[in-house]
């Protein structure tokens, strides 16, 4: 075990200082990315095989919690086994358990759920979100109609939780995905990529706090790696550092030749925290887009990253932001671990785009 130390001590990997040691917080993490990335396809299997074996320590946050999360952040596994075995212990904590359940399984789960006494609603309208087939579609639309008794002890209706799966749906029965199923981290590297450009400053400052903004994202959509992104063209997506974690959100209107505005909704207090050593520091992440894509569910493994596309950890609750112009729910971009610019700044944030509008919103999260 490592002991608290009262002098400072260079991490052996990257230099930070810390007061421990061993690997600092960033490196011990990638290190754990690395080593479930490497994993053997046998090396895999056995490692299924013992999350099904001890499915009931899985609620426990064990070892079994930790290599299922990283299997499917970094290997994409499927989990219809892994859903049975959960399923037949009626243990529904992760929802992802249930990602690829089969028909019987979801099945098994609806008429759980269709019991008006059901005291597990909130944790299977979770798993069923995360799978998200047309079954679900269906009877989440019929519980939005017609709830059950147990719809008083919830505080949303079914079609916030299919939010959670990263889908949502109308009142006529049409499905939309929420996220993007192609996704793109953004890692630290000395190498030439212009398809994703992060956090470059601007001669403009913000109204509010006179803080510089930066384009937190400029986005060249004809790169072949993002076309799933619906961007034809370059767009340039500008924030106040300093105000987008002292905000309810950013509102960007951008147009496809890189102009762009954007303005601050309901800001907390109008003080600049951000000086222009942070700004430096921001400006020189050396964050570019990976030359592959990673599985749906990259973020949510053991490592903060920076990600363009997929699914998000999200660091409070799964927040999809109305388009302000055609009041449709907007479409996950991007999430951005601050710590991957600085390692002093804390929380994610998230950016979501309505393409058919030509606006994307900002916002922070944080414990």
């Amino acid at each position: 075990m490592t002991q608290a130390n009262n002098s400072p001590i260079p991490c052996p990997e990257c230099s930070r200082i810390k007061y421990f040691e061993g690997l600092c917080y960033w490196c011990k993490n990638k290190k754990k990315r690395e080593t479930y990335q490497s994993m053997s396809t046998t090396a895999i299997e056995n490692t299924i095989t013992t999350i099904i074996n001890n499915i009931s320590e899985i609620e426990n946050y064990n070892d079994e919690f930790d290599d299922f999360i990283s299997l499917l952040a970094y290997h994409d596994i499927n989990t219809e086994h892994i859903a049975k075995a959960a399923f037949e212990k009626h243990i529904f904590y992760p929802p992802t358990l249930y990602r690829n359940a089969s028909k019987e399984v979801i099945n098994g789960l609806i008429n759980i759920l269709l019991n008006p006494d059901c005291t597990h609603a909130n944790h299977i309208l979770c798993c069923l979100a995360t799978n998200g087939n047309d079954d679900v579609k269906n009877v989440f639309m019929a519980l939005e109609n017609k709830p059950l008794a147990w719809r008083k002890k919830l505080h949303v209706d079914p079609s916030v939780y299919a939010e959670l799966g990263g889908w949502s749906f109308d009142n006529k029965g049409s499905k939309t995905l929420l996220v993007h199923q192609d996704c793109f981290p953004l890692h630290k590297e000395d190498r030439k990529d212009d398809a994703v450009i992060v956090g470059k400053t601007r001669a403009d400052t913000c109204p509010i706090c006179s803080c510089k903004l930066i384009d937190i994202l400029t986005i060249d959509g004809s790169d072949s790696r993002l076309s799933f992104l619906g961007i034809k063209g370059k767009i340039k997506l500008p924030i106040c550092p300093n105000c987008a974690s002292l905000s309810e959100k950013t509102i960007i209107r951008y147009t496809l030749n890189g102009d762009s505005t954007m303005e601050i909704m309901d800001s907390f207090e109008n003080e600049n925290y951000v000086s222009e050593t942070d700004l430096n520091k921001i400006a020189s992440n050396n964050l570019t887009l990976s030359r592959t894509k990673e599985p749906l569910y990259y973020a949510c493994g053991n490592d903060d990253v920076c990600t363009i596309g997929g699914q998000a950890d999200w660091v409070q609750d799964f927040q999809y932001e109305k388009c302000p112009d055609c009041n449709r729910k907007m479409k996950l971009l991007a999430a951005l671990s601050w710590d991957q610019f600085y390692e002093d700044l804390e929380g994610t944030l998230y950016i979501e785009i309505c393409t058919d509008c030509s606006i994307a919103a900002a916002f922070h999260q944080q414990t």
